[in-house]
Parts: structure tokens; sequence; C-alpha cells
């Protein structure tokens, strides 16, 4: 049974980058929880023998924002806004270039006009182009090349949340510490994805309604795949790289966050692949129905 649920704060100290997994110098404008997940584990290994019962039993969400004192979570993949044309009145364009939604405004997720007025109008992180210079060894010659880096704007605040037993509070915190020391995601020799930390007991959710909102990837059980097709859902293809021997873990198939179903997705609980560990069940918040 859960026993904390924390939501920790991010202030990074430059910008992030975390990569498509298709080895290029581009940077996705959000931290999946696979990233999260996977690096706080990794660290929490470093710091107790107790890390693997500690691994089963962790759950986190995706990247989300603080603005002021509201919370943000990803954009329900409730309406097909790409079906629809720029000047229709029912397509304001905020909703179709926002990428999340107020928490406390998610019951008014009903209709693509009430919608609107849910959706954060101002897209959290910038994406930047960066110019770097490789030195060839033989010739000497330079070449001058771009990398993009994430940069969060200002009056956002990144967060994410976590679940875990009360008895892993401190190995949580000291391992979220030690990954903010040395950095999440790619390049941290260049200083990106350093972060300080600040915990927060999580906002109450609602647990019950008539929707569900993955706030994190997940891999549906046997059971939930029969019944996908009840939802709305994307699916998104992630791989991560073990951290020390540089070598590319296996591909899996995840439902993204932000995902919409009418029941409570669980996923498979957490699975062990050789020797890494896979979270593949997800944080969600309720709205609709009488719940709100």
């Amino acid at each position: 049974m859960i026993g904390v649920r924390l939501l920790v704060k991010m202030s990074f100290r430059s910008g992030f980058r975390v990569g498509r997994g298709n080895e290029t110098d581009s940077t996705l404008p959000t931290i999946h929880s696979d990233t999260i997940y996977g690096a706080v584990v990794y660290h929490a290994f470093k710091w107790s023998e107790k890390a693997e019962d500690f691994a089963k039993k962790l759950k986190v969400s995706s990247l989300l924002f603080v603005r002021g004192d509201r919370l943000l979570v990803p954009k329900p993949f409730l309406y097909n806004t790409y079906s629809l044309e720029e000047d229709d009145e029912e397509s304001p364009k905020e909703l179709k270039k926002a990428s999340y939604v107020f928490l406390d405004k998610l019951a008014d997720y009903r209709s693509i006009k009430e919608a609107s007025g849910a959706v954060c109008k101002e897209n959290p992180v910038e994406i930047v182009r960066i110019p770097r210079n490789s030195l060839d060894r033989i010739t000497s010659s330079s070449n001058l090349y771009f990398v993009e880096v994430a940069f969060v704007k200002e009056g956002f605040t990144p967060a994410f949340l976590a679940e875990f037993p009360d008895e892993y509070e401190g190995l949580f915190k000291t391992a979220v510490k030690s990954l903010g020391d040395s950095g999440i995601g790619a390049d941290s020799t260049y200083g990106y994805g350093l972060f300080n930390a600040e915990f927060e007991s999580a906002p109450d959710f609602p647990e019950e309604g008539e929707y569900y909102l993955t706030l994190s990837l997940f891999v549906p059980s046997a059971e939930e795949r029969s019944k996908m097709n009840e939802g709305y859902y994307r699916v998104v293809k992630r791989r991560g790289v073990k951290r020390d021997e540089m070598k590319v873990k296996k591909e899996i198939s995840y439902v993204q966050e932000g995902s919409v179903f009418p029941f409570k997705p669980e996923g498979r609980g957490v699975l062990k692949i050789e020797d890494y560990f896979v979270q593949t069940s997800p944080l969600c918040v309720a709205f609709g129905g009488d719940g709100k």
C-alpha cells in the first residue's frame, strides 16, 4: 500500500537534453516517466541495499509543471484536434497548440469549447539550438554543429510526482538529490540536466471519475489490452541507455502520458529486464462524473 505521495519541484541550473532515441542532436521538450524512474532507481542502488525492493514499489509521473500554485498535467487526448481546420470555431488554436492543462480545471475538459479554458496557453519549455565546435585531431580543422537544449520558461517550475511506501522516503530523497547533482538526461558534463530538488506533499487527486488521465507512460496488462479501444491514447516507442555500460536497453512500446480511459489503468507493475527495472504502471488522476 502506498504510504507517501510527494511532488518534487526541480530547479534546473541550466537546460536539459533528453534524446529521442534516434541518436540525433535533437531533444524532447519533456522528460518521460521511464527516464525519471530509471534515473532515480539508478541512484538508489548507490545508497542502499534495499534499492531493489524500493524499485519494485516506486511509481513516478512524467514531467509536470507548476505555475504559481497551480499544477499543470498533460493535456488529455480526448479530442482529435489534428482533423479540425484552424478557422473552425470549434477548434481554437490554443487548444491545438497546448501541451498541458491546469489540474484544477480538468473537470471542464468536457467539450472543445470548455477545454480551451482549461489549457495552459503558453508552452512551459523553449527549445534552443546551441552551437558547438568539434576539432579534427588529425587535420586540426573545426566543424561547427548545433544541439537542441530545452529551457524552462520563467514562471514555470518543472516537477514530478512520486509514490512509494513511507519507509523509503529517506532513500527516495537521497536518490533524487544525488540525481540532481549528477544530472538527468544527456550531456551532464556540459551542465545540462543538473537541478536542485524541493519536496512537497502532493495535492489531493480525485480517485474516481468518468475518465482516468495517465500521468506516466504505461504498458497495459493482458486484460487491459482488450479494452484499449474504449479510451483515447497514443503509443510511443522508448529505449534508454545503461549509464555504466553505454549499452542500449531494449525498446518498449508504451501508452503515452495524457491518454484517457473510462477505467483506471493498472499496467503490469515493475518489470525486471536483464539487470534493470522498468515501471509499467502509471500514476493517474480521475475527472468527470460525480468526482469532477
